[in-house]
């Protein structure tokens, strides 16, 4: 008999576990990685209201570089998900531009001088530089230690598709180490 009540114990006791996938939250906002400054190579946006976030690890991991190259900076972090038809990806840069600083830059299109946001999905299809001089995305950068090689932040930006239809790109954040 004690073995039959030992046993069902244990039946019971797998049974009833908590699962973790019963606690996740729903909302998209709560589902991004946590604001942190310490190089922990998240990345996270919604895109239109759902939730984009990278893989940890592979191919589509979170990148970023900071560079100085003939005289001016270029740096760049960015993400993707997914692959083929169904990839996307996040990139924000600069190309030739000032030191970088714990500020918040403007986001207008990709050239020299300028920050920029870009969306990608599969086929080679680019959205980027529609955020006018009126209504510019934003990238703040929250901490830059060039000791450690670790940049973070938020950002936020809008672009058109190729109907005109705007797809926004809000509560964007990152923690990234960067590559020199």
């Amino acid at each position: 008999m004690k073995k039959l009540l030992l046993l069902l114990t244990i039946i019971s006791s797998f049974s009833c576990c908590n699962n973790d996938d019963d606690n996740k939250p729903t909302n998209p906002i709560d589902q991004l990685p946590p604001v942190t400054q310490t190089g922990e190579q998240t990345f996270g946006c919604l895109i239109n209201g759902e939730l984009f976030v990278p893989p940890s690890f592979g191919s589509n991991s979170p990148s970023a570089f900071y560079q100085f190259v003939d005289g001016a900076y270029t740096f760049n972090i960015s993400g993707s998900k997914g692959g083929g038809a169904s990839l996307q990806s996040i990139s924000i840069g600069g190309i030739d531009v000032n030191e970088l600083q714990e500020i918040t830059y403007s986001l207008y299109e990709e050239s020299q001088n300028n920050h920029y946001g870009e969306y990608n999905i599969g086929g080679g299809i680019t959205f980027s530089g529609t955020s006018s001089q009126e209504n510019p995305g934003t990238l703040t950068i929250t901490n830059f230690d060039q000791d450690n090689f670790i940049i973070s932040g938020t950002f936020e930006f809008t672009v058109l598709d190729n109907d005109g239809n705007e797809i926004n790109i809000t509560n964007g954040r990152f923690d990234m180490n960067y590559t020199n």
